[in-house]
């Protein structure tokens, strides 16, 4: 009976070591390798994409045209909106030369001062605009998107 007990022990020793031993050692070293694997990817992704589009970058570094537009009209935009007062909460280019706006909580007179601004002074057309009323009177979030 003694020998019996001893064994039952043993064995169950042995699967909580071996239980221990995953648990610490096993599945730790498994998900690091999996998350650097997946890091690995991504900066794989990323450098073949930086390998694609070398040729754009050096050309807009150096002040040549990229794309269609032979100007960039994030600079403009800007200067514009600090001019006027307004904050922009996104800038995003795209690939047709054009230039996604979005803004949130702004004065409607001075978001319209800005966009004849644009338009006036720099040639900056308004290809699309779409404004809703914000909470407070006078207030409004806005996307447009320029040219």
């Amino acid at each position: 009976m003694w020998c019996y007990k001893r064994r039952w022990m043993l064995a169950l020793t042995l699967v909580m070591g071996v239980l221990l031993l995953w648990s610490l050692v096993w599945k730790p070293v498994s998900d690091w390798r999996e998350l650097e694997a997946n890091r690995y990817q991504n900066a794989r992704a990323l450098v073949d994409w930086m390998r694609a589009n070398e040729s754009r970058a050096r050309s807009a570094a150096q002040g040549g045209p990229s794309g269609t537009s032979e100007r960039s009209l994030l600079p403009v935009i800007t200067r514009a909106a600090e001019a006027q007062g307004l904050k922009l909460t996104r800038l995003q280019p795209e690939g047709n030369g054009a230039v996604s706006v979005v803004l949130q909580a702004q004065p409607f007179n001075d978001v319209l001062r800005w966009l004849a601004q644009l338009q006036e002074n720099n040639g900056v057309s308004v290809l699309r605009v779409s404004i809703d009323a914000e909470g407070r009177p006078g207030l409004v979030n806005g996307q447009l998107r320029l040219q």
